[in-house]
């Protein structure tokens, strides 16, 4: 599973950073944390999607948790989300700090119950300084915390998005879990940087996630910069993933572990 921690592909002055902190999936693996992946846009960081044990991986990468505006949540499954709560409740318990500006948490249907729900257990993570908009996005784009965003269906589940972020500096797409090749080809058109879900290699059965020859087709026909894989099950295999992809995308590719990072 030997693969490169860092990538980068200059552009300007290196403002749109991706810092991948957690590449796997559900199941534990070395390297292949729970998915949270943070996006440094200038002088602000957006975090997409946090699995167990995001926070601390952040903190690794130097990302302060305090400094965090805004999280969108691709969809609900307990490896994308449950680190959520150990946000809200890391804002409300930093000794000799409080919160006072607003954390805005974007994503999918059902989010706004979800969060109540999830507070109405762990109560101590109420907000008491602060306030949380959480906003369920529809599909089309949006104007979200100042940030242009493009949502789609990615048919993993039946209100899983996939995310568009367009900047001065690069356009940036994120999958989340997905399995609409056409819906994510027309998504992540002509991206600087595309981080794509690929859980299993070619000829895998499944029929809600990326194989990796899917992924090489969608990155050709979406004439994607650089393609950055995440989402990998313990058990698949890099290289194999790696060949599949070339074989249909002739460009820069980068198989993700916990801490790769990569910059445009």
């Amino acid at each position: 599973m030997a693969e490169t921690s860092e990538a980068s592909v200059s552009r300007n002055d290196h403002t749109l950073k991706l810092t991948v902190a957690g590449a796997g999936t559900i199941l534990p693996a070395r390297g292949l944390s729970t998915s949270c992946h943070a996006l440094e846009i200038a002088d602000r960081t957006v975090v997409f999607d946090m699995g167990p044990g995001a926070l601390a991986r952040l903190a690794l990468a130097g990302l302060d948790y305090r400094d965090l505006q805004t999280v969108f949540i691709s969809h609900l499954h307990p490896d994308h989300t449950l680190d959520l709560v150990t946000l809200l409740q890391a804002l409300e318990a930093t000794p000799g700090w409080s919160r006072t500006q607003t954390l805005t948490i974007a994503g999918c249907r059902g989010l706004k119950a979800f969060i109540t729900e999830l507070l109405a257990i762990f109560r101590d993570a109420v907000p008491q300084t602060y306030a949380v908009e959480v906003i369920e996005l529809e599909v089309g784009r949006h104007e979200i915390a100042g940030l242009t965003v493009e949502t789609c269906l990615t048919g993993h589940t039946s209100n899983s998005l996939a995310f568009r972020l367009e900047t001065e500096n690069g356009v940036f797409v994120y999958s989340g879990d997905a399995a609409d090749m056409n819906a994510m080809i027309k998504i992540a058109r002509q991206a600087d940087i595309f981080l794509c879900e690929c859980s299993f290699e070619k000829g895998y059965p499944t029929t809600d996630h990326f194989t990796s020859d899917a992924v090489g087709r969608i990155a050709a026909a979406a004439g994607i910069r650089h393609l950055i894989v995440t989402h990998t099950y313990p058990t698949t295999n890099h290289d194999r993933i790696r060949a599949d992809i070339g074989a249909h995308y002739a460009g820069l590719v980068t198989i993700a572990v916990d801490g790769t990072v990569a910059q445009c």
